[in-house]
């Protein structure tokens, strides 16, 4: 059985915003991910991707457009285009380890998510100096300090 999964990046921030696991590589798999970052975070005015099939579904580009969000694509052939996909892709292999190690799916589901949350949470990204989690705590507190000024 393949086992894949699928995941958003909010690039300020470097949190992976949404996920998804699956069995299969099909629209599913980044619509499922597509969903669970709307679910929990405002909506994305640019949503970068490569060029492979399920990006390019039907249904997934509805999806996108129903609310509103612009599509960018990595040209054919440029994966450096979609570079921080590529480098959180590289890092998560080597501190997820072999996938294949898992007797069941909800073994590798709950693998993954706890992979992610402490990639979000306690993991120290080389750029942000500090968890993305912790930078995205810290960028909403200096904006909302920022807005109050001047407000009464």
């Amino acid at each position: 059985m393949r086992r894949l999964h699928v995941h958003f990046v909010d690039l300020y921030t470097r949190k992976i915003v949404g996920l998804s696991v699956y069995t299969t590589h099909a629209v599913q798999l980044v619509l499922a991910a597509f969903m669970n970052a709307l679910h929990d975070h405002p909506r994305p005015v640019i949503l970068h991707s490569d060029n492979s099939s399920e990006y390019n579904a039907e249904v997934y580009i509805e999806a996108l457009q129903t609310v509103g969000v612009m599509i960018s694509r990595s040209a054919p052939g440029c994966p450096w285009e979609n570079g921080y996909q590529e480098s959180f892709y590289s890092q998560f292999k080597i501190d997820f380890g072999d996938p294949s190690r898992f007797k069941t799916l909800g073994e590798l589901v709950l693998a993954v998510y706890q992979t992610i949350w402490q990639y979000n949470h306690t993991r120290i990204h080389s750029a942000l100096k500090m968890s993305p989690m912790q930078f995205a705590l810290q960028a909403a507190q200096t904006y909302n300090s920022g807005n109050k000024e001047g407000v009464q």
